[in-house]
């Protein structure tokens, strides 16, 4: 058996010899595909920076057109400004240096070329040299303007073409248009023209750049101008008012000029002052004031003008004039009980009334609009006239013309009245009245959500009964079903979600673990604040809706223990009803806060009624800003308390000190600074401790 598969198998073998001896190379392997042509996609590049890839693709096909699998190989004309890598399919090419290239793709005798092309554009552009130097009018500067031009990939970028410009007056440059050398930097030399600030625009690309060159003259000149316009104490005045405008006079030239120059002030054109002025130094500027009003009605125009005939000889003149405009309105005074009717046939007209208080009660200031049709909203405000109806602390906003503000107290002084008419509307009745109308309540809604015996408990719903005492009028209600859903858990761990209607204000209140004893005693404050509800009011926000109180039981028993704990209570109701940083910045009341790094500063709360009652109770004499705030940049301390070494054993100092813990007058009279009407009957005998009292320089000091 052996002997004869050798035979066999040697037989084989030798016919597979004869047969392959016998093949002509027109028949060998006729069914094999020959690599004939490659199509390298894309058919060219360019690539714009140093470093940048591309890839490229190759389909080789064989001598009957079709597809075919074959290894290619890929190789570049001039390695200098490529780099290749690649596989039998595609290849990566990157980018040297600049110039243009051939990559070459090859399979067995066929072969397929692309052009690939660097040529770097601007990725970045920077000035070099040359910026900000001084010369004569005329003369050629004597450092040339220099940029730097790099790619996107952060490489210096040469043969980019730059363009400069001079601005007018700013004379002339020797290359408007100048290519980046091997370092990437183009230059140009630059000749100053006529003006005294002179510009050359750089310009590649999206890139910009500028310099600038100040020019100075020979005799030297003055360059008065009014650069930042003008101020007046409002833009609204009264046609009964009396303003002031004021401006400020900068010489930008490099001569004083004469000693006395004229300035002009005008109206609608015409000229109402002329003031003359002392020589202004150059570099150096002065303000100048003019009494003006009263005005009558409309838009007007105020100008302001520097030298009016052209005596003085300047390098410009167009900054001599400055124009602004004023919407001088009309405020009609009307008496205690007199009734106003009042119209309007297009919306958007504003009614501006003012009424005289000679003597102030302790019962409400009622603005009341009744009757007729459409939609008319009422605002009133005490004091100073707002510039804008919506900073009016008092409105009513009803979708009709029945509309009725109250504040509390009726002060002696001015109250400022608008009746905007939100659609047209009317004819209405106008009333101002003091007392004999009822006053919706102030509501506080205490909601525990963990902690706290029977009797504390107690003992807060008495603190918070005393604040509803305090606020002598409720603020109007708040739906968050239709707006503001608050989720669960933003007024403090355990806290649920608020979507209803909160009349006037709702505090979650925990007493649990915060630190144990000592340290940290609670935690209090507005978690939700309300916006002004009327549209076009947006960024205007009022007095807090939800807030939390959270109080550390080992605390809370000790104070309890010493009597103290109704005046705890109370201390931290006050933070919730926006005794905080965040609600008096909403009013911009906080002054110089020391947090987060200012322990020294002179931290105050600028209420004017505060400050009023800061005054009366022993204050008036006290040398730095009112009313002190704590100051020491302390966390829980400073600028949320009124300073101790000033206000003492006072309810709202950061430390409850003493037998008895006074809520003042000021303390109340803040919360009527933030938008609340107030009691002023409930504050306790209060008496400032030093009227020389220093600023501590830490917290609770």
């Amino acid at each position: 058996m052996k002997a004869t598969v050798w035979r066999s198998g040697a037989a084989v073998l030798l016919l597979i010899a004869a047969v392959g001896a016998c093949t002509t190379e027109d028949d060998r392997e006729p069914n094999r595909g020959i690599p004939t042509t490659i199509q390298i996609s894309p058919a060219s590049a360019t690539l714009s920076y140093i470093h940048e890839s591309t890839s490229f693709f190759a389909n080789v096909f064989d001598q009957n057109g079709s597809d075919l699998y074959a290894p290619v190989f890929w190789s570049v004309s001039d390695t200098a400004i490529l780099a290749v890598t690649g596989d039998s399919v595609s290849a990566v090419v990157t980018a040297r240096a600049n110039g243009s290239a051939m990559l070459l793709a090859t399979a067995e005798e066929a072969v397929d070329t692309v052009t690939v092309t660097v040529r770097q554009t601007a990725g970045g552009l920077e000035v070099v040299s040359g910026n900000d130097q001084v010369g004569l009018q005329g003369t050629t500067l004597s450092e040339p303007l220099v940029v730097g031009v790099v790619d996107a990939g952060g490489t210096i970028a040469s043969g980019v073409e730059i363009a400069f410009t001079p601005a007018e007056g700013s004379g002339t440059v020797s290359d408007t248009l100048a290519e980046t050398d091997a370092q990437g930097r183009a230059t140009t030399q630059w000749t100053l023209g006529d003006a005294r600030r002179q510009s050359v625009a750089v310009a590649v690309g999206d890139l910009r750049q500028r310099f600038t060159a100040t020019a100075n003259s020979d005799p030297p000149m003055p360059d008065y101008a009014l650069l930042e316009g003008l101020d007046f104490t409002r833009q609204d005045p009264l046609d009964t008012d009396i303003i002031e405008v004021s401006a400020t006079i900068s010489n930008l030239g490099d001569g004083a000029g004469p000693a006395r120059f004229p300035v002009r002030l005008s109206l609608d054109g015409v000229t109402l002052a002329n003031m003359d002025v002392d020589h202004i130094a150059p570099g150096e500027a002065a303000t100048v004031i003019f009494t003006l009003g009263p005005l009558e009605r409309g838009r007007r125009e105020v100008g302001l003008e520097i030298d009016p005939a052209g005596g003085i000889t300047e390098w410009e003149e167009e900054n001599n004039l400055a124009t602004g405009i004023l919407s001088v309105v009309r405020q009609r005074e009307i008496a205690l009980g007199e009734s106003v009717t009042l119209e309007s046939s297009t919306a958007d007209e504003v009614f501006l009334f003012r009424v005289e208080v000679p003597e102030g009660s302790d019962e409400a200031l009622n603005i009341e609009l009744s009757g007729g049709s459409g939609d008319a909203d009422v605002f009133g405000h005490y004091d100073e006239r707002p510039g804008y109806r919506y900073l009016y602390r008092c409105f009513g906003v009803d979708p009709e013309t029945d509309e009725l503000c109250q504040m509390v107290p009726a002060r002696t002084g001015t109250y400022h009245i608008a009746v905007h008419a939100f659609t047209a509307f009317g004819p209405s009745t106008l009333t101002v009245t003091i007392g004999e109308k009822p006053v919706d309540p102030f509501d506080i809604e205490l909601v525990f959500l963990d902690g706290g015996t029977g009797e504390q408990r107690g003992v807060i719903e008495k603190a918070a009964r005393r604040w509803e005492s305090v606020i002598a009028r409720d603020v109007f209600d708040w739906d968050h079903a239709a707006a503001d859903r608050v989720p669960a858990g933003t007024c403090g761990p355990g806290s649920p979600a608020v979507a209803d209607r909160v009349d006037d204000i709702r505090v979650f209140v925990t007493v649990g673990s915060i630190d144990g004893p000592g340290n940290t005693v609670a935690q209090s404050g507005p978690c939700w604040v309300r916006p002004h509800p009327v549209e076009g009011a947006e960024g205007i926000w009022l007095q807090p809706t939800l807030a939390a109180i959270y109080l550390d039981a080992a605390d809370v028993a000790l104070i309890e223990s010493e009597g103290m704990l109704e005046s705890f209570a109370t201390h931290e109701l006050a933070h919730a009803l926006g005794f905080v940083p965040e609600v008096w910045n909403h009013h911009d009341r906080l002054r110089n806060p020391s947090i987060p790094h200012s322990p020294g500063a002179d931290t105050h709360f600028a209420g004017p009624r505060a400050v009023a009652a800061f005054d009366a109770a022993g204050g008036a004499a006290y040398a730095r800003a009112k009313v002190p705030v704590e100051n020491g940049a302390t966390e829980g301390f400073s600028d949320s308390h009124w300073r101790e070494s000033v206000f003492g054993d006072e309810l709202m100092s950061p430390l409850l000190t003493g037998d008895v813990q006074p809520l003042s007058l000021i303390t109340i009279e803040s919360l009527y600074d933030i938008g609340y009407e107030v009691n002023v009957g409930a504050a306790d005998e209060f008496e400032v401790r030093g009227a020389g009292a220093r600023v501590v320089s830490g917290g609770g000091g």
